[in-house]
């Protein structure tokens, strides 16, 4: 049988040649439709589009009233992102195949690349009433309604998907996420169970449970779910590729390296895998291998920006700061707006002297999203180990302004308000802290390395419990 696939995949690729010497020598040539539809389909399988256009532009001038090939240029000009002239295409082809179900599809396809949401949905429930795949259709209209954030009708559709074909796996995938957007995702774990009791044996219902309970943050639970999907599959390959991300939540890190590599041996290098084990190996303190990985990673995506802020992490934790700012400037350079790549690259600068640097990141986060308490502690911070307390003081003050509930602000103010002499005020803001939030009182005792201040503070802290009994 690989004999004969690989006899067939050798006469059309001689085909093809012959065809392209005729075309360049410009001698007369004409094909029946099928061979050059199998000439077509061998430029779109290797990624040729332009030179499959002009081909299929000249097959079709002998060939009009061929709706295949007219589905082969539709399909050429959606993967060169020409989706008017692709719509074009595929209504002649329905006008010439009016029951091709394949066709109303496609249309409904680029109809919700174009934002015609309406119409891509009166054409696929058009479609719904012929297809032989009303799996697919139903996925595909539950798409047009994801496209325009109604979560709800989309939940609809895609379990209309899922009760034709339990192992649909995008209509799962992305049910989930609807689910998800309407803050369901906690009481759908039921819904997948139905279908697992039906059907114990389907890898794709077990892998997103798992995928749910990884969103749930249960991540023993999700771990055990990407087992049995690997029980039943021992080449799902994304299967151990989340096994080994809940592994990593878990701190276990052995364990998720393991499937990581299992990912890798079934689906060969990407960006994706590499910086996975990439990951494995930062967990495991193993810096030199995980920087290995990273640009293994970046070696085959230069824009693949996760890598090269892991890579910079790593550096860090071999106390490489200016190499590490390197990094962590490109990562930033890929993600303005990602609070984490802003946070880093501020700290690494502080650390290398960079202080102006520093403060314009910090304040360049604080402008993205005031309410994340953890940049202004941060921030803080930088002022505090520099030795310019009041600035940290400020800072942390006009936090607590913008978030009045958070306790661990309160406690930070308590260390340096005690720091800058102000004992009394300190003493006032901490009661403010205990009463927020009593169990958080211990991240004081992580900057308080003085004694006679600690008792001090217990003191404080053992009076308000005494008043305040649980």
């Amino acid at each position: 049988m690989a004999e004969e696939f690989k006899k067939k995949k050798d006469e059309i690729y001689k085909l093809v040649l012959e065809f392209e010497t005729k075309m360049k020598n410009n001698i007369d040539i004409y094909y029946d439709s099928e061979s050059y539809e199998k000439i077509i389909k061998w430029y779109i399988d290797n990624h040729k589009f332009k030179i499959g256009l002009r081909s299929v532009n000249f097959a079709l001038s002998q060939h009009q009233f061929s709706s295949d090939l007219l589905i082969q240029r539709a399909n050429i000009l959606i993967a060169l992102q020409k989706f008017s002239e692709s719509l074009y295409s595929l209504e002649k082809a329905h006008s010439l195949n009016p029951t091709d179900e394949n066709i109303f599809v496609l249309i409904g396809q680029v109809k919700i690349i174009l934002g015609e949401y309406k119409e891509a949905v009166s054409i696929l429930n058009e479609a719904l009433k012929i297809s032989e795949n009303k799996d697919e259709v139903n996925y595909q209209i539950g798409l047009a309604y994801q496209a325009q954030k109604d979560y709800i009708n989309a939940s609809i559709y895609f379990k209309n998907a899922i009760e034709i074909n339990i192992n649909h796996e995008n209509a799962l995938y992305d049910l989930a996420y609807c689910l998800e957007q309407t803050g369901e995702l906690k009481n759908s774990i039921h819904y997948y169970q139905k279908f697992i009791d039906e059907d114990p044996y389907s890898e794709y219902a077990w892998y997103n449970l798992g995928n749910i309970y990884f969103k749930l943050k249960d991540y023993k639970k999700a771990v055990e779910s990407f087992e049995f999907a690997i029980a039943i599959d021992d080449e799902y390959s994304s299967a151990y590729t989340n096994h080994g991300e809940s592994n990593l939540k878990l701190k276990e890190f052995e364990s998720s390296k393991s499937s990581f590599y299992k990912s890798l041996e079934l689906d060969g290098p990407s960006p994706e895998i590499y910086s996975a084990i990439g990951r494995a190996y930062y967990h495991l303190k193993d810096y030199s291998t995980s920087i290995d990985y990273f640009q293994r990673s970046i070696k085959i995506d230069q824009f693949f920006k996760e890598s090269y802020f892991w890579l910079a992490k790593s550096l860090v934790a071999l106390d490489k700061w200016f190499e590490a700012i390197h990094y962590f400037k490109k990562a930033h350079k890929f993600d303005l707006q990602n609070i984490e790549y802003i946070k880093s690259l501020a700290y690494a600068e502080f650390k290398v002297g960079n202080m102006v640097s520093s403060i314009e990141l910090y304040n360049k986060a604080l402008e993205i999203d005031p309410s994340d308490y953890k940049i202004a502690l941060e921030f803080s911070s930088i002022y505090y180990e520099s030795g310019d307390i009041d600035k940290a003081i400020c800072l942390i003050e006009d936090a607590i302004d913008e978030l009045p509930s958070e306790s661990l602000l309160y406690y930070r103010l308590v260390i340096y308000l005690m720091d800058a002499g102000k004992y009394k005020e300190s003493i006032n803001v901490l009661e403010s802290a205990l009463s927020l939030n009593f169990d958080n009182h211990e991240v004081l005792f992580d900057f308080v390395p003085n004694f006679e201040t600690q008792s001090a503070l217990i003191r404080v802290i053992n009076q308000y419990r005494k008043n305040n009994p649980q």
